[in-house]
């Protein structure tokens, strides 16, 4: 495993992992141009309302990457460092990506058994199975905007509904997967990932009561997400 985690961490893996990361936030970089550009263009959106909608998204990215990042710990020890950067650089599901590696390495990673072969299959199979995303965004995102377009003539409505729903509905599977697969369906019940999900729940309702009675605190309710994470993550963790 020494020999493995030699290469796996070595001056050349990490200067390839730091090429994919660049490629990505330059592709990020575009990515924003266009669209402030096309703002400027349409007059779609007020600068503020641009402003606000960053300021959102990017405080909104704070709470999940903790999740990440605990968890992308414990895959550096398995596959390295590099690896592990260029992975959750691209795809941020470090959950997925252990999965991956596991089943790349046929269980051995961040064990004596983990020879050389092994960490270059299981990066082999990290990488197909996260395209699988990469190949979906690329060929169904302009579609997906044309069904908007005919969506909003149809029922403008429909849309506004979609964006409030939709992200409560993909959180909720989540959760219940969590809850039922970890939880309740094993042999010796783990109540980590239920009150972890409760306590997360709870947290933004606390935080929508406070902003209701006092609305000099609404900065509270865009970090809504981060805190409800953390919470849930410092629950989970102390009850596991």
């Amino acid at each position: 495993m020494n020999e493995t985690m030699k290469i796996a961490n070595s001056p050349m893996m990490w200067i390839l992992s730091i090429l994919i990361v660049a490629n990505v936030i330059i592709q990020s970089i575009i990515f924003y141009r266009l669209a402030k550009k096309h703002v400027g263009n349409t007059n779609l959106l007020k600068r503020e309302e641009v402003k606000k909608a960053f300021k959102i998204g990017a405080i909104g990215t704070i709470g999940p990457a903790f999740a990440v990042f605990a968890v992308a710990m414990a895959l550096i020890a398995q596959i390295g460092g590099p690896i592990t950067l260029a992975r959750v650089g691209i795809i941020g599901s470090a959950s997925f990506e252990m999965i991956s590696a596991q089943i790349g390495s046929a269980g051995t990673a961040g064990t004596p058994e983990f020879m050389p072969n092994m960490l270059a299959t299981a990066a082999w199979v990290m990488t197909l199975g996260g395209a699988g995303w990469l190949i979906v965004v690329f060929f169904a995102t302009k579609h997906i905007d044309k069904l908007q377009e005919t969506i909003k003539k149809t029922n403008p409505l429909t849309i506004a509904y979609m964006s409030v729903f939709a992200p409560f509905i993909i959180f909720f599977t989540l959760g219940y997967k969590e809850v039922i697969n970890k939880g309740i369906l094993k042999k010796q019940m783990d109540l980590a990932p239920m009150a972890a999900l409760i306590v997360g729940a709870v947290t933004v309702v606390i935080i929508n009561k406070i902003v209701e009675k006092n609305s000099s605190k609404k900065w509270l309710k865009e970090w809504s997400m981060g805190f409800a994470v953390i919470s849930a993550m410092i629950v989970g963790s102390i009850i596991r």
